[in-house]
């Protein structure tokens, strides 16, 4: 009975550990309209500091864009170096140490209002911007 109970046991961890985990927030959608294009962007984040809300979590994310193509973006978990470049097809490109597993993302760049929506599949962050390093 013993051996039963245990081998049941194991099959409800190994199938909790199967499921996909919750979403932090609802579906992503990028908008089907062209965002920005790459003069656009240029203009708008290189030499400033952008900072607003990330979906899902709504952790504050700031984030400083040197004309160098390096930059560096605040968490609650410190500050990390990175990289950035802007495709002729309108995407904003950044590289951190750590955030998004150190791997390359893109988004599109979309005005609304007073902050600009940077949205890619699977997380969107409404920044505003302000002149200079402002960490």
């Amino acid at each position: 009975m013993k051996t039963y109970l245990l081998a049941g046991a194991a099959m409800l961890a190994l199938a909790a550990c199967a499921q996909k985990p919750a979403s932090l927030g609802p579906d992503v959608v990028v908008p089907a309209q062209p965002g920005l294009g790459a003069a656009q962007i240029q203009q708008l984040v290189v030499g400033n500091t952008g900072s607003g809300p990330m979906s899902g979590s709504q952790v504050r994310y700031i984030m400083y864009v040197s004309p160098d193509g390096k930059a560096e973006l605040r968490l609650p978990t410190g500050i990390e170096a990175g990289s950035w470049r802007i495709l002729s097809d309108g995407q904003f490109c950044a590289k951190w140490a750590n955030f998004h597993d150190g791997e390359e993302y893109c988004q599109r760049v979309y005005p609304e209002g007073s902050t600009y929506k940077f949205v890619d599949r699977t997380s969107t962050m409404f920044l505003t911007f302000v002149p200079g390093r402002a960490l």
